[in-house]
């Protein structure tokens, strides 16, 4: 099987694709009609060399660490082009010894729909989250943005805010872990301070300084990491990726 590749670029109506091998290069340019999009974001803890298999066939060729993005993450988040309909993905660490048993989910995926899946846990019970991304370009110069929580802990913990300097209110409020926004108009063009907080608190459990949202893109805004942990490779953080 091959992968396909489609990005969302800022121009209204623009599609474009190419095919690709699983080391990454574009060979040639494809049509995307009739086609389920989907991308992958590697949450689950210690995961360092993450692969992703989809019925059986290997699509990526460089190993994704936690917080990446499959296709790409970059300005504008690119997707794979599937054939609609039943499929079984699996997810698994190279690294791990021994080798981390992959996390298998099977699901039905629609054309022309827009999937993120989302990986969670520890590299030893990695665990899946499907979520159907649907948005609209908006027709002003705002930008849409939804919070999505795959934060760990063994332990209960709060619920987190999604909350924004430049504004000085929150844009997502009372997100439980795996739990998501819907699609909110946020600002754009202006440098903004993004924060998680506790919800009803004001202290910050991660921050990204100086990001801009631009007018009428769409961004998925994902807590991911240890909640406990502060530093190292497992640390909470934030991965924004931009959809359109």
């Amino acid at each position: 099987m091959k992968m396909k590749l489609f990005s969302i670029i800022a121009v209204i109506g623009l599609l474009t694709a190419c095919k690709k091998d699983f080391d990454g290069r574009a060979t040639e340019s494809v049509g995307t009609d009739n086609k389920a999009f989907i991308r992958f974001v590697p949450g689950s803890l210690a995961a360092a060399r993450n692969f992703i298999t989809l019925d059986g066939e290997r699509l990526n060729g460089t190993p994704l660490a936690m917080g990446a993005v499959f296709p790409g993450a970059s300005t504008i988040t690119a997707f794979a082009t599937i054939l609609p309909g039943a499929r079984t993905i699996r997810v698994f660490d190279s690294a791990a010894i021994p080798m981390q048993t992959p996390v298998s989910v099977s699901a039905t995926f629609d054309a022309g729909k827009f999937y993120t899946v989302y990986t969670y846990d520890t590299s030893n019970a990695v665990k899946a989250l499907i979520q159907n991304d649907v948005f609209t370009i908006p027709s002003d110069t705002t930008a849409n943005v939804k919070f999505v929580n795959i934060i760990y802990s063994s332990s209960a913990i709060p619920n987190v805010d999604l909350f924004s300097r430049r504004r000085q209110a929150n844009i997502a409020t009372n997100i439980a872990p795996l739990g998501s926004s819907t699609y909110i108009p946020h600002i754009s063009g202006l440098s903004d301070t993004l924060e998680v907080r506790a919800t009803g608190t004001t202290t910050a459990l991660t921050i990204v300084n100086g990001f801009t949202f631009n007018a009428k893109r769409t961004y998925n805004v994902v807590f991911r990491g240890r909640y406990q942990s502060t530093t190292g490779t497992m640390s909470r953080g934030i991965t924004i990726m931009a959809t359109y």
